[in-house]
């Protein structure tokens, strides 16, 4: 009688811990699903910036016109 009733309860936990880790897989899933959309997003987005503001242009019609950048370590906010 005993190991019916440890057997059946044994059984139960594993139910439960199966249910469980389920669930979590499926939130895990849906993390990874929504990881992947962002990550599509951002790269469009950076594609998008890019085409827009066209940084190897600007940096090539920069130099052209001779611009020298800054360099922070001589300036100085206050004299």
């Amino acid at each position: 009688m005993r190991y019916i009733v440890f057997s059946t309860v044994l059984i139960a936990l594993n139910f439960f811990y199966s249910a469980y880790s389920i669930r979590v897989a499926r939130e895990y899933v849906n993390k990874i699903k929504e990881l992947k959309r962002e990550s599509e997003r951002n790269l469009s987005l950076r594609v998008s910036y890019s085409n827009v503001i066209n940084y190897p242009e600007a940096k090539k019609w920069t130099k052209e016109r001779g611009f020298i950048p800054i360099n922070w370590k001589e300036v100085s906010l206050i004299d």
